[in-house]
């Protein structure tokens, strides 16, 4: 009776989803110059019912078969009605907006005692701003950068001089602050045009450490506000949405604070403040001229939440006619500055832009995948170039430091002072043997040796007990910017009496195109799996004893594509004679994971790979230096192929399998909705005729506590498990960047962060089908030994389901780090 009555269930559930099954409508909303528009409105006429657009301009809405008219509106553009008819399948409908010119000042609504016209004014803007943009047409200039850091770090007293010290006296001067200062000057030309940007950098100076200097480079960030978004590669991952917007009209409020006259000029300076709900916003000044109603200056603070590197950070800009024609940025200030209880790193940039050439004809191929440009001529101009092109005046303690600075580099460089101070680092001390580690340095040839200190050779945590370590690393850099590294070390075991060691040589002989020879040869311990859970590799069962040889190479064959190549030599054998402590067994013996904690034993056998790794990334954009290629990254997704072989008979090999790979991966930055990262890939072993258990394919279990990369691993795998045939796997990670906790004003002021994904694993071979999702809360904090930098950490729940295995949900912790070089968390 309850099988008929679950059937009876089963086919009325059936019929009424036959009856009313819905489908997707979706699509994107933009302005004419195809920007997003958040916060427009798509209502079903019939039904008036709709949906609001996210804060990337997109929708979705879930209809039934039949015809329907979507109305769409928002403030400042004219309404559409669109007629659409679904027909059981989902349905895509973009949308492009055009601005609504017949609305004059009468349509603002003035509410209260007094009357504010800053929204009134800001809305002209708004109208305005497509006319203002494209007066310009495709445009160069000329652009001086001047970037000037202090280091509030108080600078320690001299200390005792060496013995044996002969340094030549270096000149000092009478203000210790020059020390803590770094300043840099850039003269380049920008060219610019609907189909993009590029630079050529002319001229570069560099004077004290300006690694943390900011604006060295116009593809750092476009802060034009007129844009919808502000666009700022190295400040934020999140774009920040402008005032001078529709959008903006919603997330912030506006108050005319004062009016001001310049000639005849009258100027409107409007007060810019975000709403509680608002996300990625700025706050601060923008002043108008009245009747032209273009923007004139800028003065817009950043929000301390979304900058990974600062504490605060300004803009201040300012805005001229050039040429009768067009309204352009003629000069910009950033000011930023990175605190902690003992330090501050302050800084201040200033970019002005002269002898604009608007309306400029570009060759159909002048902006493509390179966007910046630097000869080594431009870091070997002189000061008759400087005087010329210096467009922002030197203070008098910056023409100081760079007498200063000059001064010492002339007294460092000379072969008196190189001599002497290799003597002072190659002097053996105890203090480097048991410290900091001992160093030798040859500055003629390039040749730097370094020792570790006496403390980090003995290694009491090794398989098979404490482990006595000897090594060395030696590095070389050529004057064409080659380099050689070099790292060989030895170690003895003192319960077996064994010898282990291992030599790897890596060379770079190509710095632009990064080619790069490997060399490697050693006896080590292995893990069978390396990317296992530190759970599982804490199990003497996952190590094994390798006599390797190595060769590998890498270079980019032409912009975005990689070919990596590799040849392994391996005679590989068991550890399961060697002696272990029998303590570490009775302490561990009660816990399941680690019982029966033996190594695996396995007949000896030499075993000879290749390995061959494609990878393409379309439209790679990068930034061109003398010996360097700074990738940027594309809108593409990057595309591989790995093919592994085992090679039967070649030194005696005894393995044959082949396995081969495709997959995946991309970056998508998603306006203010965040940023996303997928990837996918699918394996299979087409030949399995000698497959030994290092060599499998492994997929691996969740770590306990730990949150893992969800880009790489599955949180609530229950084990680790061989795959032989076709899986199918893939990964998704969100981070919302305060898109969804802004909007709540109680919680906005915790400055938290959420994120969210999941994965999916798919192994028929096992009848496997595996599924997991996860969510977040993350704050970020700054490192207690290096405050000027940040981490992330974050709380986590998972919760997954697969046919084979019930998990329950899960709670995990995890750590992110702050890639500056890279800007973006990892």
């Amino acid at each position: 009776m309850s099988r008929a009555i679950l059937l009876l269930f089963f086919i009325t559930l059936f019929y009424s989803y036959t009856l009313g099954q819905s489908y997707k409508v979706h699509g994107k909303i933009t302005n004419t110059r195809l920007e997003p528009l958040a916060f427009a409105s798509v209502q079903v006429k019939e039904w008036k019912h709709g949906v609001v657009t996210k804060e990337n301009g997109t929708y979705e809405l879930q209809l039934e078969p039949g015809k329907y008219d979507l109305v769409v509106s928002m403030i400042g553009y004219k309404t559409q009605v669109i007629t659409i008819i679904i027909q059981k399948a989902d349905y895509i409908q973009n949308i492009i907006m055009e601005v609504d010119n017949s609305r004059g000042l009468s349509e603002v609504v003035v509410k209260g005692k007094s009357r504010d016209r800053s929204e009134e004014i800001i809305r002209n803007v708004i109208r305005r701003k497509d006319t203002i943009q494209s007066a310009a047409g495709p445009y160069s200039c000329m652009v001086y950068i001047k970037a000037v850091q202090e280091d509030s770090l108080k600078i320690k007293g001299k200390k005792k001089p060496v013995k044996n010290d002969t340094l030549p006296v270096i000149p000092t001067n009478t203000n210790p602050d020059l020390d803590r200062m770094a300043m840099a000057e850039i003269v380049l030309q920008l060219d610019r045009s609907p189909q993009g940007s590029k630079e050529e950098r002319l001229g570069v100076t560099r004077r004290g450490n300006t690694t943390g200097l900011f604006y060295l480079s116009t593809t750092q960030g476009d802060f034009n506000f007129y844009n919808n978004l502000i666009k700022t590669r190295s400040l934020s991952e999140t774009p920040f949405l402008s005032p001078v917007s529709y959008s903006g009209l919603l997330a912030y409020r506006f108050r005319l604070i004062r009016t001001e006259h310049q000639g005849t000029r009258k100027l409107f300076v409007i007060s810019v403040k975000p709403r509680q709900v608002s996300n990625a916003t700025v706050e601060g000044e923008i002043t108008i001229a009245d009747s032209l109603w273009v923007i004139t200056h800028t003065q817009l603070k950043f929000p301390t939440y979304h900058l990974p590197e600062y504490d605060y950070f300004e803009v201040n800009q300012q805005y001229e006619l050039v040429k009768d024609t067009a309204w352009m940025i003629t000069r910009q200030q950033f000011t930023y500055y990175s605190k902690s209880n003992k330090a501050t790193k302050s800084g201040v940039t200033v970019a002005t832009y002269t002898n604009f050439e608007l309306h400029k004809q570009f060759d159909k191929k002048h902006f493509g995948v390179e966007v910046s440009a630097t000869a080594q001529e431009a870091y070997e101009k002189d000061s008759t170039f400087w005087q010329a092109n210096r467009t922002e005046p030197l203070t008098e303690k910056e023409v100081r430091f760079i007498q200063y600075k000059d001064s010492i580099y002339r007294a460092i460089h000379t072969r008196e002072y190189l001599d002497s101070l290799d003597r002072v680092t190659n002097n053996l001390t105890w203090k480097k043997w048991l410290w900091s580690g001992q160093q030798f340095n040859n500055h003629e040839k390039e040749r730097h040796w370094m020792l570790p200190p006496l403390p980090g050779l003995y290694q009491p945590l090794q398989y098979g007990g404490t482990r006595i370590m000897a090594m060395v690393f030696y590095s070389k850099r050529f004057p064409s910017r080659r380099g050689i590294w070099i790292d060989p070390n030895l170690s003895y075991g003192i319960r077996n009496h064994d010898i282990n060691g291992s030599l790897r040589v890596r060379y770079l002989y190509n710095p632009f195109n990064r080619g790069i020879l490997r060399v490697s040869a050693g006896r080590e311990f292995k893990l069978i799996f390396q990317g296992d859970a530190w759970i599982n590799q804490l199990k003497r069962s996952s190590v094994y004893l390798e006599n390797g040889l190595g060769i590998g190479h890498e270079v980019e064959l032409v912009n975005g594509l990689f070919l990596y190549t590799d040849l392994e030599f391996a005679f590989r054998r068991s550890v399961s004679d060697y002696k272990t402590n029998s303590q570490v067994d009775s302490l561990f013996g009660d816990i399941d994971l680690l019982a029966n904690n033996k190594a695996v034993d396995f007949e000896p056998y030499n075993a000879t790979y290749g390995k061959i790794r494609l990878a393409y990334t379309p439209r790679q954009r990068y930034i061109r230096e003398p010996r360097e290629k700074i990738i940027l990254g594309s809108a593409w997704p990057t595309f591989y192929v790995s093919l592994r072989k085992g090679i039967p008979g070649l030194m005696g090999s005894k393995v044959n399998f082949d396995y081969l790979e495709f997959g995946l991966e991309q970056e998508l930055k998603l306006g203010l909705a965040g940023i996303s990262n997928y990837s996918v890939r699918t394996g299979s072993f087409f030949n399995t005729k000698d497959l030994r258990l290092i060599d499998y394919k492994y997929q691996r279990r969740g770590d306990p506590l730990l949150f893992m990369n969800p880009q790489e691993a599955f949180q609530s795998l229950d084990s680790t498990f061989p795959v032989f045939k076709r899986f199918y796997q893939g990964h998704y990670l969100h981070q919302f960047n305060g898109a969804l906790i802004n909007k709540i004003p109680l919680l906005k002021k915790l400055q938290l962060r959420e994120v969210a994904g999941g994965g999916f694993l798919i192994a028929p071979e096992r009848s496997l089908r595996y599924v997991e999702t996860f969510a977040g809360i993350e704050r970020v904090f700054k490192w207690p030994f290096n405050p000027l930098s940040k981490f992330k950490l974050g709380v986590y729940v998972v919760g997954s389901a697969a046919n084979k295995f019930n998990n329950p949900v899960h709670f995990k912790i995890g750590i992110t780090s702050w890639d500056r070089r890279n800007g973006k968390w990892f």
